[in-house]
């Protein structure tokens, strides 16, 4: 208990896979009697002396600080309380900080420190868990109490700003998934004397020019990268359209529809959801074109991917490219 009677909030966290519990009483004796080493950016003071986070960290923890990293140990000495180099206030006073940045702004060395923070503070504990517990804890408090808990929960600004930081640089990550799998595929699948014929579409989506992720003199082919994990609606919807969109090409070169793992053709080839259905979010040109060539939309899938569509091969990417494999894992 402190003075005022309230129960002292310790952090809990997980680092290196341990499980830690600390609290800033435990910071300050296991630091005073150390001389702090040399500072190089950031700090936490404990008792008016300055000590390197990770020194004091490792300090508190008895972990070698290899095994952690700088905004890992600002994230705790944050929650704790404790005035360390990223600028803290006292309860009750607005924050007052510089306005936001673009994401063009933000240079290579802060995004990566923004990362840091924000795995940091997802490998502390399960998400689902601590939101649940915080949402108990909140009933009932005032502002003070309020965020005395969230900083001891570890949602503070820096923690904010470090995760749009963080979705604002890497929202287009599944963009350049899809490219590089399609690169590195390229030299694997490619025959003797076959060659690209059009424009590859790296990008998302395709376009009037460019009907196919690939198209060859042999063939064309479509790539879904996404992994899937078991609600699935949306991907399954975007495989079937690919499947449709393959299966109606007249050109005569080889359709080839490839995926991550076993699962996308097993769905393919046993659901007895109707096409139409399935078709209900794409575009009405395409589901036009659909029921003009079948008659129905009531086609379940299973039947039409063993007659109308059993010339499109049906393929996994982690044959040509294994580096995908690991996602599976």
């Amino acid at each position: 208990m402190d003075a005022s009677g309230e129960q002292r909030i310790d952090v809990r966290f997980v680092l290196s896979g341990q499980d830690f519990a600390l609290s800033a009483d435990v910071v300050t004796e296991r630091l005073r009697h150390r001389r702090p080493e040399e500072i190089r950016t950031h700090w936490v003071e404990v008792e008016g002396v300055r000590f390197p986070v990770k020194q004091a960290l490792e300090a508190a923890l008895g972990i070698n600080r290899t095994e952690f990293t700088s905004h890992a140990a600002l994230l705790q000495f944050r929650r704790l309380g404790l005035v360390t180099s990223q600028r803290t206030r006292p309860a009750g006073v607005p924050a007052r900080r510089p306005p936001a940045r673009k994401a063009a702004q933000v240079s290579v060395e802060e995004a990566g420190a923004a990362f840091a923070t924000l795995v940091a503070f997802l490998r502390q504990a399960p998400l689902t868990e601590g939101v649940g517990a915080l949402e108990h804890a909140l009933v009932g408090v005032d502002a003070q109490r309020a965020e005395a808990i969230g900083n001891a929960a570890g949602l503070t600004s820096d923690l904010l700003e470090a995760a749009l930081i963080v979705r604002t640089n890497v929202g287009r990550v599944s963009d350049v998934i899809h490219a590089t799998v399609i690169a590195l595929a390229l030299p694997v699948i490619l025959e003797d004397g076959e060659t690209v014929t059009e424009r590859p579409s790296l990008g998302p989506g395709n376009d009037p020019s460019r009907l196919f992720d690939l198209a060859t003199n042999r063939r064309v082919a479509e790539f879904k990268v996404a992994v899937w994990s078991g609600g699935d609606v949306v991907r399954k919807r975007a495989l079937v359209a690919d499947l449709v969109h393959l299966a109606m090409d007249g050109s005569g070169r080889r359709p080839e529809l490839w995926a991550v793992g076993t699962e996308p053709a097993r769905f393919l080839r046993t659901s007895t959801s109707p096409v139409g259905e399935l078709l209900g979010r794409s575009s009405p040109h395409l589901q036009h074109r659909f029921t003009h060539r079948y008659g129905t939309s009531a086609i379940p899938l299973r039947e039409f991917t063993a007659t109308h569509a059993r010339h499109v091969e049906l393929l996994d990417i982690t044959d040509v490219v294994p580096a995908v494999a690991a996602a599976l894992r």
